[in-house]
């Protein structure tokens, strides 16, 4: 299982956002970081993968094309979360996870849908909120349970647009943690945007850099540099390592655009 994009360009009626992205083959298991400045078009990458943007290019999965692909083989192979945190309403969370299952993946049994969804409330760690309602839920809450919708499936491309913005650390960690498993272990390939680098650095195989030029660079973690750094945020910083080895960005100050 691969993807890959070949000459990908996207807008918003005549204003063109992204132009001409161009991605090697990502292998299965991959867990890619897409990163860049605001406004930059993370989200609106994301949304093109999901069918939710028109586009011009061609993105490959599985060595075909996702326009090519049948509307329900899609459906059952992508999983969008968006930025938007689940409406605050009266389900409970169970009732919304096992709602959102069963209305993509038919070929699962009700029992077999419940066993997928004890074993990703147990991964993240949700189990306690499986019958309180949403509109009972903080935003970070809600945001768990919009994760669990897309894990609970099963799908073979994972599309995650800020899927931390609204967690405190330990909740990050917790993700990040689940993410990666779930990708590695299905042997499918996640995206996740994000604006924590020391995060992307830590949890993911890559990281797609982009800039108001389009891809700046896709990149290990290990493969980060200052130039990156410049380039895509204007800034001076270093990239060292931590006492686990880990890449980690030390920004030292905005630089005059």
């Amino acid at each position: 299982m691969t993807l890959s994009v070949s000459g990908l360009n996207i807008g918003y009626g005549s204003k063109r956002v992204i132009s001409d992205i161009n991605l090697p083959e990502l292998p299965s298991g991959s867990l890619v970081a897409v990163v860049g400045p605001n406004a930059v078009g993370k989200s609106t990458l994301l949304k093109s993968f999901a069918g939710l943007v028109k586009y011009s290019g061609d993105i490959y999965f599985e060595q075909q094309t996702l326009s090519a692909m049948p509307r329900a083989d899609v459906i059952r192979t992508l999983g969008y979360l968006p930025q938007a945190l689940p409406q605050a309403i009266s389900l409970v969370a169970y009732e919304v996870v096992f709602s959102a299952c069963r209305a993509v993946r038919t070929d699962l049994t009700a029992a077999q849908v419940e066993v997928s969804i004890e074993r990703i409330f147990d991964r993240l760690g949700i189990r306690d909120l499986a019958l309180k309602r949403l509109s009972e839920m903080s935003g970070g809450q809600r945001q768990m349970v919009g994760l669990a919708q897309v894990l609970v499936r099963q799908p073979k491309l994972l599309l995650l647009d800020e899927p931390t913005s609204a967690l405190d650390l330990h909740w990050q960690l917790n993700v990040l943690e689940a993410i990666r498993d779930e990708t590695a272990n299905a042997g499918a390939i996640a995206l996740v945007a994000s604006h924590d680098l020391n995060l992307a650095l830590r949890f993911c195989d890559y990281v797609l850099i982009l800039s108001r030029q389009g891809v700046l660079a896709l990149v290990r973690p290990d493969e980060l540099t200052p130039e990156h750094l410049e380039q895509a945020y204007g800034i001076r910083g270093r990239v060292e390592a931590c006492s686990r080895g880990f890449p980690i960005v030390l920004a030292d100050r905005a630089l005059t655009r």
